[in-house]
């Protein structure tokens, strides 16, 4: 035999095989880089404050800017410790086990905790004051190598200046401290220093705890001082509506760096908040240059604190004899009664499709910001509301009759108004909420590439935190059932998230359609026969006006019923993972102000409703025959108490 005759084709396909392997290799290697297009990442609070929201919003703006949106690729998980150590620990040793990409911790406990618990995920921080008191580094530019972020801080050079240049008289100043929060003493340290650099003493008033801040205030206002100017730390986030009624009652000059609690009126006269977008926003660019970029943490360095907003209130000041200089007028953000959004009268539409709990509580939402901002209906703008009560033909007549006013802005709530808006009127900037999905809705091609004149936020649920809160109470679920409206493009996207969070905890989704709201009642029915362990509703056109429906019929089969709305959850559910509608109206407001100044909505990524809390209702549960986990008493924004 000869072998020179087989082993020469054998050897020629064996170099030829090699060559085509050794050519493939770069076309090999982009693949595995591009298919890390999806990223998983944490974020963990200490505390549940209007400031971190504002942080988180901005974290998401800044993702959403380069290209990283949730639900498209990035998944996020959301953790609150509600100023609870051992919830934070806990917190920490369960996200570690998930190894996710990359974790954004809020507030200084936070930090500490992940220096504790993660030592190679990346962390990037926000809202901390101090990083290198706690043990991140030695510089901003010398740090652990999985860390990174942006600080934040008290102005008190501005704030002591604007004193002494406007208020002379004023020479000893009240504030709280928290001896046991490492930051506060910080702060009382950095205040007493700055202040004596402007001839101003400080006298502080120990509080370790809520319970012992009314009689920390109480002290403070009674003693000698000229005036309360109240430094911002941990404590006084959640407690500074108790400081508030003190002062109040008290009758005495009040300063403040604490952002005022919502629905609150600018009652100090001077306010100097931190821009907590901004320092969110810059937490949000160091995350994109981790997970695109591939930049190492330790490589980028720490943020220096975000630049300080100035608000004036001369109607309050006026009342204790002082008086603002140009200049203070001219270097603040705003000022009541003069420097405010609204430069001219607005003219400004409302366009509902239906009626329910969350457009409303959007609605005034919208309200109370222009409000609080000190703009009054009628007097510095009109609202002109439309509902089409989830009539097609009535809202396209709303639609046409819009379309001829020549509104100045337009608000829009769910999809289907705002995609008649969109679809006719295309030279008024549309503001949009409680829309699901509205890429894959055809509102745009990203969140950040849109239809030009349209802006806004979506409604879409949070399918996972939904699933975890059903699994807290039924751990050995394996099935659950939902009711969707085929012809509602919301309720297919939101069966599709619900969908996909379900496979990813092993529990099989079963689904059945309805189209009308008659139509409820049966399929629950029907959806109680089958082989689930709970329901997990949906909100739609049909379900909404129908749930009460559904909580009768799930309670006579003792079939457990969760949902995503607050008030279903008053109406009988167990539990929901539910967007704060009211807190979307304050933003889409804040949305429609810089609009107003000047701002093209093209200029406006698309955003996720930021503000999520948890709604638990116990007597709802026991008539289901299920006990609420101890756990959910302690993470619970809202307990029904029936």
């Amino acid at each position: 035999m000869n072998l020179r005759k087989i082993y020469q084709p054998v050897l020629f396909f064996v170099f030829l095989a090699a060559i085509l392997l050794l050519s493939d290799i770069s076309n090999r290697k982009k693949t595995s880089v591009e298919k890390k297009e999806n990223f998983d990442i944490s974020v963990i609070h200490w505390i549940d404050a209007p400031a971190i929201e504002r942080v988180e919003k901005g974290i998401f703006s800044a993702l959403s800017d380069n290209g990283l949106e949730a639900g498209k690729n990035i998944s996020v998980s959301f953790y609150k410790a509600s100023s609870d150590i051992s919830m934070l620990n806990s917190i920490f040793k369960q996200v570690h086990t998930q190894k996710p990409d990359l974790i954004f911790v809020t507030c200084t406990p936070a930090l500490q905790a992940a220096i504790n618990h993660i030592k190679e995920i990346p962390v990037v921080y926000a809202a901390v004051a101090d990083p290198i008191l706690v043990g991140a580094g030695t510089d901003a530019s010398h740090h652990l190598h999985n860390v990174t972020g942006g600080c934040l801080s008290n102005d008190f050079e501005t704030m002591c200046r604007i004193i002494t240049e406007n208020a002379p008289h004023i020479k000893t100043l009240g504030s709280i401290y928290c001896p046991g929060e490492i930051i506060s003493v910080k702060y009382r340290d950095d205040y007493i220093k700055t202040a004596s650099e402007y001839g101003l003493n400080v006298k502080f008033f120990p509080a370790n705890n809520a319970s012992e801040l009314p009689d920390a205030v109480l002290s403070m206002v009674t003693s000698k001082i000229d005036a309360v100017c109240q430094m911002g730390d941990n404590l006084m986030s959640s407690g500074v509506s108790t400081l508030i009624k003190g002062v109040t009652k008290a009758n005495i000059p009040y300063f403040s760096f604490n952002e005022r609690p919502e629905g609150t009126p600018m009652n100090c006269i001077v306010e100097i908040d931190i821009d907590y977008v901004r320092n969110g926003y810059d937490a949000g660019l160091q995350a994109v240059k981790i997970l695109v970029d591939k930049i190492k943490p330790g490589d980028i360095p720490f943020n220096p604190p975000t630049k300080s907003e100035v608000r004036l209130n001369p109607e309050i000041a006026l009342k204790y004899g002082i008086q603002f200089s140009g200049e203070t007028r001219e270097n603040a953000m705003f000022v009541k009664g003069e420097k405010e959004p609204f430069v001219s009268k607005q003219k400004i539409a409302l366009v509902h499709f239906v009626s329910s709990p969350d457009c409303n509580d959007v609605e005034a939402g919208i309200f109370h910001r222009f409000g609080e901002l000190g703009n009054n209906r009628d007097q510095d703008f009109t609202m002109d509301i439309y509902n089409a009560n989830a009539d097609v033909a009535t809202l396209n007549d709303i639609v046409k009759m819009v379309s001829h006013q020549k509104y100045d802005l337009i608000f829009s709530t769910v999809l289907a108004a705002t995609q008649a808006l969109s679809s006719k009127i295309t030279d008024t900037p549309i503001l949009f909420t409680v829309v699901a999905d509205p890429v894959r809705n055809g509102l745009g091609k990203s969140y950040s590439d849109h239809i030009p004149n349209l802006a806004g936020i979506d409604g879409m649920i949070y399918a996972d935190r939904g699933v975890d809160l059903i699994t807290k109470y039924l751990p050995e679920a394996t099935s659950l059932g939902v009711l969707y409206c085929p012809g509602e493009m919301a309720s297919v996207s939101g069966l599709n998230e619900l969908e996909k969070s379900c496979r990813e905890q092993g529990i099989v989704l079963k689904s059945i359609p309805v189209n009308m709201v008659t139509e409820v009642s049966d399929a629950t029915e029907l959806l109680c026969l089958k082989k689930i362990d709970a329901i997990c509703q949906l909100p739609d056109n049909c379900t909404i006006p129908g749930f009460m429906a559904m909580v009768k019929i799930t309670r006579k089969h003792k079939m457990p019923l969760f949902c995503f709305i607050t008030s279903q959850v008053e109406m009988g559910a167990v539990a929901a993972v539910a967007g704060d509608f009211f807190q979307q109206g304050i933003e889409i407001a804040n949305m429609a102000i810089e609009v107003i100044n000047g701002k093209s909505p093209s200029e406006i990524p698309y955003s996720r409703i930021k503000s999520i809390k948890t709604v638990i209702n116990p007597e709802a549960a026991k008539a289901y025959g299920l006990e609420t986990p101890h756990e959910l008493y302690k993470i619970a924004d809202i307990v029904i108490d029936n």
